[in-house]
């Protein structure tokens, strides 16, 4: 949930779409890299933090990191460079914490998904991963059984519940100054990175726009959320 400046103003030049987990939208991809790092590991591993005294281990960390360098490397970050590479370290670290932190706070609430809502969902993935065969090709890829897949379904949709329970996303509204100054941002950043480049009419963007700036607004509604269960949980990192 947090990234450094660099990253964010190159997620900007690629505008739309820009891949972000909103809490009211799950993005079918989410399911399949969900869950995939453990926090919990053998007893013998060590420990990078404890939240609330829950052990965050240095496997689950190492496993996080290096998906991360990986996945920041792909976008041409330098992820050699020191300073890049000591950002990451410390937003994967606050991610780890960030999801235990959401994580108890979904058993403290009871929330539980019925099987129902999970095949439910489960079945839309098949059909927006476009049908069985790509479906398992994607399980295969990403080396996960239907079982487990199921069981991301069921972690994000109670994650998702337990976020809208707590941050009131209808508050939130998009002036028609705010598309303005984003389309100006963008068009400014687009003619930076390509002079030549011809970016569509704002008419023509408006609404993709004005999603995204509700999606970041509902993103740092989030990032706040999360702030204040930090500041009152116990937290201990050994990094």
């Amino acid at each position: 949930m947090e990234e450094n400046k660099e990253t964010s103003a190159e997620s900007k030049k690629k505008y739309i779409p820009i891949v972000i987990l909103a809490i009211v939208v799950l993005a079918v991809v989410g399911y399949f890299v969900f869950g995939k790092n453990k926090i919990f590991s053998p007893a013998s591993s060590a420990s990078v933090a404890t939240v609330n005294g829950v052990t965050i281990t240095k496997t689950a960390y190492d496993t996080l990191l290096d998906s991360s360098l990986a996945s920041y490397k792909a976008q041409g970050v330098d992820v050699t460079d020191a300073t890049k590479l000591s950002q990451i370290k410390t937003q994967v670290l606050n991610n780890l914490i960030s999801d235990e932190l959401i994580n108890q706070g979904v058993v403290a609430a009871g929330i539980k998904i019925t099987s129902e809502d999970v095949e439910k969902q489960f079945q839309a993935i098949v059909t927006q991963t476009g049908g069985a065969e790509k479906f398992q090709a994607e399980l295969v890829k990403n080396n996960l059984t239907e079982a487990q897949l199921r069981e991301n379904v069921s972690k994000q949709m109670a994650i998702q519940k337990y976020l809208l329970q707590n941050i009131d996303t209808k508050s939130v509204t998009v002036s028609d100054a705010e598309i303005s100054q984003f389309y100006s941002d963008y068009t400014k950043a687009q003619k930076a990175s390509d002079p030549k480049a011809v970016v569509p009419a704002l008419k023509d963007l408006s609404d993709q726009i004005k999603q995204q700036i509700i999606t970041n607004k509902e993103q740092a509604m989030v990032v706040s959320f999360i702030d204040a269960l930090r500041a009152k949980a116990n937290v201990v990192t050994s990094l």
